[in-house]
């Protein structure tokens, strides 16, 4: 009797590849589906119902800066402030919530420029170095990965707030520390630059992305609030709209502006990690 000497790993891993091509196959030749959204500027986000037809339909949550406000350190108008944590215990919740309702396979997040008022306010307010060193960069830091207590002094309570590792242990998350990221051949960003002509912002950051030596074929860029898309050569370029209610994010009242777009965008990639085109979707909600 012939006997064929096969491990247990070799075996499984056969079966984990049938299994991959069958999904491939399911999924009329799309690899990765990925849902990136930005800007939510929570407590000023949309509400999650917007994600609907995506429901089990995304291997990848991308999430690509500005999850928060930090609406009380910021330099504009307001009519009232919300308090740092209370801005953080709210947003964590919604991510928390965002997860569980896409019900994605892996989740990626980049700060963006409103994270990093975080980090300039601190440094501001805390004028001894040694101190700032206890700091954190952003606020997704202790979102997602270090986790932290509310002390409430009036009523003399502590209160953890678990990292999101801690919290979501069926989907493997990653916040970058970063602010941009690479899946495949799609680079994500969110720069502090911000320039006013159409698509110009985008068309910058992959000038820049080329000019670095990094190798793509498309870009996803967050932060101008705007929506977009065209292709230079090889590489096709977004500008992804946001995620928040743009008429209480009125930033650009009397400067004669372009209106703030909401929306986001679906990737599709193929095995090779480039965009299929006819299967990749760019959302407008307003």
């Amino acid at each position: 009797m012939l006997q064929i000497d096969v491990s247990v790993d070799h075996l499984r891993r056969i079966s984990y590849g049938y299994l991959e091509y069958d999904e491939y196959l399911k999924n009329n030749g799309v690899h990765t589906r990925i849902l990136s959204c930005s800007d939510f500027h929570a407590p000023f986000n949309l509400p999650k119902e917007i994600f609907y037809d995506y429901i089990g339909n995304v291997d990848i949550l991308q999430l690509n800066g500005d999850i928060l406000d930090n609406f009380q350190i910021s330099k504009f108008p307001k009519l009232y402030r919300a308090s740092m944590i209370e801005e953080m215990i709210y947003a964590r919740q919604y991510i928390i919530d965002l997860i569980e309702y896409i019900k994605p396979k892996e989740v990626s997040i980049n700060y963006g420029n409103h994270c990093l008022r975080f980090q300039n306010y601190l440094s501001k307010a805390l004028s001894d170095s040694d101190m700032a060193e206890l700091m954190p960069e952003t606020a997704l830091d202790l979102i997602c990965d270090d986790g932290f207590n509310h002390y409430n002094k009036q009523s003399r309570t502590k209160t953890w707030y678990e990292p999101l590792s801690k919290v979501i242990t069926d989907v493997d998350i990653k916040y970058t520390k970063n602010w941009w990221s690479q899946i495949g051949n799609t680079i994500f960003c969110h720069p502090r630059a911000f320039s006013t002509g159409i698509m110009k912002t985008a068309e910058k950051a992959m000038n820049y992305f080329r000019n670095e030596g990094y190798i793509f074929t498309s870009l996803v860029l967050a932060h101008t609030h705007r929506l977009g898309e065209y292709t230079v050569g090889n590489t096709t370029i977004y500008e992804q709209g946001c995620c928040c209610r743009t008429k209480e994010m009125n930033y650009g009242d009397g400067l004669l502006t372009n209106s703030q777009k909401e929306g986001f965008v679906y990737i599709a990639q193929d095995i090779n990690g480039n965009i299929i085109k006819d299967k990749t979707k760019l959302i407008c909600l307003n």
